[in-house]
C-alpha cells in the first residue's frame, strides 16, 4: 500500500484545535501507524488529513466502542458494524477503508484521551450517528464494574474490566457551555449480580429504590428524565444568582439567547452579519423528540442538585435520594432540609473567619495583648409564605394554603376579615355580612391582577399583602350610602397569603455572614436574643463587640430575664442608627449603647475601628432576592438563601485576600473547647 507522509505545517493548521494532538501523534504513534498501513495488503493511498479525521472521529465514538468490550485496557480487534457505517459516512469512504484504518490506528485511538470537537465535527458526526442510536457526548455510566462491595461481580480496583450489561438507551438533550444545546443518547447498564442499574450519575438497586450517586461531582448532571446540564453551566447559573439576583426563568432565557448555539451572537443579530440566514446554528434536528429549550424548572432543579452534590463532595460523603418520587422537587426535599439544619447557628463554612477588618489585637493598660472581635446583627424584610396565624412556625402543607394543618380546621373556615368568627360561605373567603368588602377588593384589583399575571409569566413575583381597607358599615336601607351613626370602622381582611416578617443576619464587620435566621411574626428582641445565642453558643465564641440597632432594648430584655450569656460583650448601637434613631434623652441608651463610649471603637486618628453599618450594606445585596424568593417553598427558600450566602462569603474572602486584609480561620478548638 502506498501512503502519503509529506505533512506540511499548513496541513496541521487546518485543524488548529488539535495542533498539540497532531504533534504528539507524529512523534509517538504515527511511525508505527504508517508502518502498519504500509504492510496492509490492500493498495490504497491515504493522505494525512484522512488519517487525522479518522482518528478524531474514532475518539468521538470511543465511549460507544468501549461498551462492546469486556475489558477497556485494549482496543477491539474490529469496529462494530454501526461505528463502521457512521465513520464511513463521515469520511465519505468505503467500509473497507475504515476497517483498514482501524487495523493500523486502533492503538493510537485507544491510547488517546478525549478531544475537543469543533462545531463542524459535531454536526458531521451527529448527522450520521443519531440514526444509529448514538451521538456525540453519548452519556454512559462512569464505571465499568459493579460498585457494590458485597456483589459477586464487584472487582476491586479493576476499572479496566467491564461486567455491566443489558444497556438501555433513550434520547435526551444536553445543555453545554461551549457547544450549546446538543441532541444526545443516554445509556444505563445493569449488574446481574446485585440487580443494580447504573446510570450516568447514579445507580439504583432494584430492591431499595434509592439513587446512590457516585461520590464526585459529575461533568454532566441529569436534572430531569430527558434533560442534562453541564456542571459548568450550573456553576454559571449559581454565580448569576449570587451577583445578579437572577431567577431561574431569567437564567434559562439568558442561556437560550446567549449559549444555545456556538454562534448565538450572529443568530441574534442577523442584519449585522450578511449571510447569517444561510448558517446552520442549532445542532438539534427539527425531528428530535426532546425539546431544545431550557426550562426554568430544570434550572432550579439543577441548582439544588448541583449544590447538594458539592456539599456532599466537600465532606467526602455520598448523596442518596429516593428514586421513585413523583417529582424532582419531592426527591430533593429531605436532603435539602438536612443541609438546612446543618446551616443553623454555626453551620456556615466561614463561621470561624477572621481578618484585619474584623479581628484586632491591642495592648491593655498592663501591656497584655488582647483580641478585639466584632459582630453585627440586623434584619431585612423578606420572607416566604407562612401560616396566617401570628408567629406560627408550622410549615404549610401546600404552597397555596393560607393556614398550616394545625390551624386549618379551627381558623381556615372563618371569614377572612380579622376578628370575625363567622364561617365563610362556600366559594368565598368572607361571610355574608362582609361580602361587599371581598367584592370591592376583587373589582378594584381586577386590573392589578391582570397585570400581576403578566408579570408572573415574565418571571417577576408580585406579593399578595395583608389588605387593609376602609369599608363603610351601612344599614339595610338602600338609600343609606353615607356614614352610619357610629361613623366609619376600619376593617382588616386577609385575602392573600401571609409571609414571614424578616431575615436576620449576624456577620463580621468585614462582610462575611456568620449566620441567618427567619423571624416569623416580628423582630422582637427576645427572638434576636435567641438567634444571637445560637450564633455564639459558647463563652469563647462571643465577640467583644456585638452591634445591633436596638441594643438598648435587647440589653433591657437580657437584664429582665437574667440572661448573662453576653456579660463580657459590649453592645453598642451602630453609628448610623444611634445618630438618627435613638433619643439623647434615653439615659440607658447613652450610657450603655453609645459607640463613642468605647475607646476601642476608635482608632488613634479618630476613625471608627469597625464598619458598624456592614449589615445595612449587605442587606442591599440580600434585598435583591425579594422577587425570587417571595413565593418559594420554605425548604427550598432556606437552602437557596444559605447557598447564596455561602457563595458570597467565598467571594468576600477572595476580595479580602486581594486587598491584603489577611483572612484566616480561627482554630475550632479555641471557639468550641471540649
Amino acid at each position: 500500500m502506498s501512503v502519503q507522509t509529506n505533512v506540511t505545517e499548513s496541513a496541521l493548521c487546518k485543524h488548529p484545535t488539535c495542533h498539540f494532538f497532531c504533534s504528539t501523534l507524529m512523534a509517538q504513534c504515527l511511525g508505527q501507524a504508517l508502518s502498519a498501513l504500509q504492510d496492509a495488503t490492500t493498495c490504497l493511498s491515504f493522505d494525512f488529513s484522512l488519517i487525522l479525521s479518522f482518528v478524531r472521529l474514532c475518539c468521538l465514538a470511543k465511549p460507544t466502542l468501549q461498551l462492546d468490550r469486556r475489558t477497556v485496557s485494549s482496543p477491539p480487534d474490529s469496529l462494530s458494524s454501526r461505528v463502521v457505517k457512521i465513520i464511513s459516512a463521515c469520511l465519505d469512504a468505503s467500509e473497507d477503508v475504515v476497517n483498514e484504518l482501524w487495523n493500523a490506528l486502533k492503538v493510537v485511538v485507544w491510547q488517546h484521551g478525549p478531544i475537543a470537537a469543533s462545531e463542524e465535527e459535531i454536526r458531521l458526526f451527529n448527522v450520521h450517528a443519531l440514526q444509529w442510536d448514538t451521538s456525540y457526548r453519548h452519556l454512559y455510566p462512569p464505571v465499568h464494574t459493579c460498585q457494590v462491595s458485597t456483589c459477586r461481580h464487584h472487582i476491586l480496583n479493576s476499572e479496566r474490566e467491564f461486567n455491566l450489561c443489558e444497556p438501555s438507551t433513550y434520547k435526551a438533550t444536553l445543555f453545554t457551555l461551549k457547544d450549546g444545546v446538543l441532541p444526545i443518547y443516554t445509556t444505563s447498564l445493569y449488574c446481574r449480580g446485585c440487580y443494580s442499574r447504573y446510570y450516568p450519575n447514579y445507580r439504583v438497586h432494584k430492591g431499595s429504590s434509592t439513587r446512590t450517586y457516585y461520590g464526585s461531582v459529575p461533568e454532566v448532571l441529569q436534572v430531569s428524565r430527558d434533560f442534562f446540564i453541564e456542571s459548568a453551566v450550573l456553576e454559571l447559573f449559581c454565580n448569576q444568582k449570587v451577583f445578579g439576583w437572577l431567577s431561574a426563568g431569567n437564567c434559562s432565557r439568558i442561556y437560550d439567547w446567549s449559549l444555545a448555539t456556538s454562534r448565538q451572537y450572529i443568530k441574534n443579530n442577523p442584519l449585522a452579519f450578511p449571510g447569517a440566514a444561510l448558517l446552520p446554528f442549532s445542532q438539534v434536528p427539527d425531528t428530535w423528540p426532546v425539546s431544545a429549550r431550557l426550562r426554568p424548572e430544570d434550572v432550579l432543579n439543577g441548582f439544588f442538585l448541583y449544590s447538594l452534590l458539592l456539599h456532599k463532595a466537600e465532606r467526602s460523603a455520598v448523596l442518596i435520594l429516593p428514586h421513585d418520587e413523583k417529582s424532582h422537587r419531592m426527591r430533593l426535599r429531605d436532603e435539602l432540609a438536612l443541609r438546612n439544619k446543618l446551616m443553623e447557628g454555626v453551620g456556615q463554612e466561614q463561621y470561624l473567619h477572621a481578618c484585619d477588618l474584623c479581628f484586632k489585637v491591642y495592648e491593655d493598660e498592663n501591656g497584655v495583648q488582647r483580641k478585639l472581635q466584632a459582630a453585627v446583627c440586623d434584619g431585612i424584610t423578606i420572607g416566604h409564605p407562612c401560616c396566617a396565624v401570628h408567629d406560627c412556625q408550622v410549615p404549610l402543607a401546600s404552597h397555596a394554603d393560607r393556614f398550616c394543618s394545625v390551624h386549618m380546621m379551627s381558623i381556615g373556615k372563618k371569614c377572612a376579615v380579622v376578628d370575625c368568627n363567622v364561617d365563610h360561605d362556600k366559594g368565598f373567603q368572607t361571610c355574608n355580612e362582609h361580602r361587599p368588602l371581598e367584592e370591592s377588593y376583587y373589582i378594584r384589583g381586577q386590573a392589578f391582577f391582570q397585570l400581576k399575571a403578566r408579570l408572573k409569566k415574565a418571571g417577576v413575583a408580585v406579593p399578595d399583602n395583608l389588605v387593609s381597607l376602609e369599608a363603610q358599615v351601612t344599614h339595610e336601607e338602600e338609600e343609606c350610602e353615607g356614614k352610619s351613626e357610629m361613623g366609619n370602622r376600619k376593617l382588616k381582611a386577609l385575602f392573600g397569603q401571609c409571609h414571614t416578617h424578616n431575615e436576620q443576619l449576624a456577620m463580621r464587620t468585614c462582610g462575611v455572614v456568620m449566620s441567618r435566621a427567619t423571624f416569623f411574626g416580628s423582630e422582637a428582641v427576645s427572638g434576636v436574643n435567641g438567634f444571637l445565642k445560637a450564633t455564639f453558643p459558647t463563652p469563647q465564641s462571643t465577640p467583644e463587640f456585638l452591634i445591633f440597632d436596638n441594643n438598648c432594648q435587647l440589653m433591657k430584655h437580657q437584664a429582665a430575664i437574667g440572661d448573662t450569656h453576653f456579660k463580657d460583650t459590649a453592645q453598642p448601637v451602630d453609628v448610623f442608627h444611634f445618630r438618627s434613631k435613638h433619643k439623647q434623652s434615653d439615659d440607658f441608651c447613652q450610657a450603655f449603647c453609645n459607640p463613642a463610649a468605647f475607646p476601642e471603637m476608635r482608632t488613634s486618628d479618630g476613625k471608627w475601628t469597625f464598619n458598624t453599618s456592614i449589615c445595612e450594606q449587605t442587606n442591599v445585596w440580600l434585598g435583591g432576592y425579594i422577587a425570587v424568593l417571595r413565593n418559594m417553598e420554605v425548604t427550598r427558600y432556606n437552602f437557596y438563601l444559605d447557598e447564596m450566602i455561602k457563595r458570597r462569603n467565598r467571594y468576600v474572602i477572595h476580595e479580602l485576600e486581594r486587598k491584603e486584609h489577611k483572612p484566616w480561620t480561627v482554630p475550632a478548638e479555641l471557639v468550641f473547647p471540649l
